[in-house]
């Protein structure tokens, strides 16, 4: 090979590290449901099969300390697999501890740093677990046999033959065949290695630079066909990978009695191999091919605002074409119709792609929960429902945090402890449930427990006490529990490491806002709290109503519009200190003129000469007073830089006719509308 050959690893670097985020993922969920499902088999061998690619992957690429803690980690799972020790929380909790230390290992690779201190520390409770011998020295890299540590032909063993022919490139993308040969060393005994060409070539059609060898190998391990094709997992897409179990083990496990051979290929043509003694052979099953890819988010970002800049084109086509008229202006317009249809099409597609379930951060929480119960002796089971429900990326990321502080909230301050639970009629064991379905072309997620509920008395006294309202005065449910989100407000007795020092709900109601989503409770004292979270879908492209206000153009979002209506004189009041209303199906709502809350000088100001839109914000009705409706459009938001943030408004749209429309917020056009 030249000297001036140089191998790339980052794009395969940056592959491992994403793949270890799905791995680190799944193992805590694997976990969490192993302790309550000890016995459960699968569960076990999944979270084995998630340990055993990372570690065989961080090997392949030279990852040292994670290599030998997930070895470790290994050696645990498999002395469970084998029944020589049982699940219990002890276990659970050291399990999950070194699932964190995975991932403080991880990060510290991405960023070229050394092994975190907390690693010494985990180890140590590994060690400390019953019939643990292993030390750091019997840790080997690259597949070192390790032949003092047990036989050489175990009696539970099979004998199993791994066929691997790279795909040509695979030296140019960062990989060398032989590490891959080497490491299944630690899966068993190889008792024959063949290599062998592809096909017969002359010296001159060598090129350095690419891979022409395939082997043929013969291996006795008790592992299944899917732990030793885990080797493979970054090669397994391009390159022909053959295993066959040629001899059965007594405990083979993973569904091998029922699949005996399992085929990763490119796609290449049939590939001659040296065969095998006829006693051997064995059916031939092939693999299921991977049907997903991993895409960088940005490439995902770039496509949709394409598909938002392809919409604002298709619109105004359609605007500039519809005066027209002649012999030819039928077939355009069916054109545009057909040119409408595609780009819907291809927008719905596009969105889809952003759109993860729920489910995913979900997962995340049953550890914090649990961690949490134990810190404070409670007992507190998480019961999860509507995960598959869909949302957008963007969405979901910026959901964690108020998902997080609700929990932390339930856990710290809504739940009881087991005694005062006893002593008030309830079961020990407290429960906290995460729900999220789609409702009115919104997402809906709800947080509740069945604790003590929010105690009113103790929120107006702490409200009294830092002059946020008048002693004495009459307020509704809905406004004291609103005073939860003031900043710096709490109820807590104690400031703890959890809660207490009313951060956490303020950042809730300023995030909720800041996605055009809404907060609200209801709770019983005793009885239960619930936190209600309505999002958008989306935080790209909505479906809006425009509208006129004097020389202007708003957009409001759909999903808020109830109907709109031209009042009738009688049916608008003005009530004392509250402003106006009008009538809406038999009961009053507040009226927001928008030319007053944007100080814009309007067409019309008697609302029964012009429009009021009922919006529905944060489960209550308010009116709209506009001049006039110009259609529906599905529109594109756009970010407005440096006047982002600007309460009252979500976003910017490019309309049809290429003005520039403010897009509505309903909930800061409540607010500014108190202050004008």
């Amino acid at each position: 090979m030249p000297d001036s050959f140089t191998i790339d690893t980052s794009k395969i670097k940056e592959s491992f590290f994403a793949e270890c985020e799905d791995h680190i993922s799944s193992m805590e969920g694997f976990i969490m449901e192993l302790e309550e499902n000890p016995d459960d088999k699968e569960l076990l061998n999944a979270l084995f099969r998630s340990v055993h690619s990372i570690k065989g992957n961080s090997g392949c690429l030279g990852f040292d300390d994670i290599y030998s803690f997930t070895h470790r980690m290994e050696t645990v799972l498999d002395r469970l697999r084998n029944g020589e020790m049982s699940f219990t929380d002890e276990l659970a909790s050291i399990l999950l501890e070194s699932v964190d230390c995975i991932k403080d290992l991880v990060e510290s690779a991405k960023k070229g740093q050394p092994a975190p201190d907390n690693m010494k520390d985990v180890l140590r409770k590994v060690s400390s677990l019953p019939g643990h011998t292993e030390t750091d020295s019997t840790v080997h890299r690259e597949g070192a046999c390790h032949k003092n540590n047990r036989p050489s032909h175990p009696t539970d063993t099979g004998l199993l033959r791994v066929v691997f022919k790279p795909d040509q490139e695979i030296l140019k993308r960062g990989m060398d065949p032989l590490r891959l040969i080497r490491k299944l060393r630690e899966l068993g005994d190889p008792i024959s290695i063949k290599p062998y060409f592809s096909r017969p070539m002359e010296l001159e059609e060598i090129d350095p630079e690419l891979c022409y060898l395939s082997w043929d190998m013969h291996l006795v391990s008790k592992e299944s066909v899917e732990v030793v094709e885990s080797v493979f997992e970054f090669v397994k897409d391009r390159s022909h990978v053959e295993i066959t179990r040629l001899i059965p083990s007594e405990s083979a496990d993973d569904g091998t009695s029922r699949r005996d051979r399992r085929v990763s290929q490119k796609g290449h043509g049939s590939t001659q191999h040296p065969s095998v003694r006829p006693a051997m052979q064995s059916h031939h099953v092939h693999g299921r091919e991977s049907s997903t890819i991993r895409v960088d988010i940005d490439k995902v970002e770039q496509l949709v605002n394409l598909v938002g800049e392809l919409l604002i084109t298709q619109t105004i086509i359609n605007q500039l074409s519809s005066g027209l008229t002649g012999e030819r202006a039928g077939l355009l317009e069916k054109s545009i119709s057909q040119l409408k249809r595609n780009t819907m099409a291809i927008q719905e597609r596009v969105m889809s792609i952003r759109m993860l379930p729920v489910g995913n951060i979900f997962t995340r929480f049953k550890r914090l929960v649990r961690d949490l119960a134990a810190q404070r002796e409670k007992k507190i089971g998480l019961l999860i429902s509507g995960e598959d429900t869909e949302l957008d990326k963007t969405v979901i990321e910026r959901l964690a945090d108020p998902l997080t502080h609700l929990l932390r909230n339930a856990v710290d301050h809504g739940i009881e402890t087991p005694e005062e639970r006893r002593n008030s009629g309830k079961p020990e064991e407290g429960v906290v449930r995460i729900n999220a379905f789609h409702e009115g072309g919104k997402v809906v997620i709800t947080v509740e427990d069945d604790g003590r509920g929010i105690d009113r008395k103790k929120i107006l006294h702490k409200a009294v006490e830092k002059g946020l309202i008048e002693d004495g005065k009459s307020i509704p449910d809905d406004e004291i529990y609103e005073l939860i989100f003031a900043p710096g407000f709490s109820t807590a007795d104690k400031v703890t490491d959890v809660s207490g020092r009313g951060v956490g709900m303020d950042v809730v109601k300023r995030n909720m806002e800041a996605m055009g989503g809404a907060v609200s409770i209801e709770s019983r004292e005793g009885a239960f709290t619930r936190f209600t979270l309505r999002l958008p879908l989306t935080l790209a492209i909505i479906d809006g109503l425009i509208v006129r206000v004097g020389s202007e153009k708003f957009i409001i979002p759909i999903t808020t519009v109830l109907e709109s209506k031209r009042p009738l004189p009688e049916e608008l009041k003005t009530v004392e200190n509250r402003g106006e209303v009008i009538d809406f199906r038999g009961r009053f709502v507040p009226l927001v003129r928008l030319h007053r809350v944007f100080g814009i000088k309007p067409l019309e100001e008697r609302p029964w000469c012009a429009l009021v839109v009922i919006v529905s914000i944060d489960g209550k009705h308010y009116g709209l007073l506009v001049d006039e409706l110009l259609g529906e459009q599905q529109v594109v938001i756009k970010s407005m830089g440096c006047l982002q943030g600007i309460t009252g408004i979500a976003g910017a749209t490019i309309l049809g006719d290429g003005e520039v429309a403010l897009i509505i917020d309903g909930g800061g056009i409540i607010k500014r509308s108190i202050c004008c």
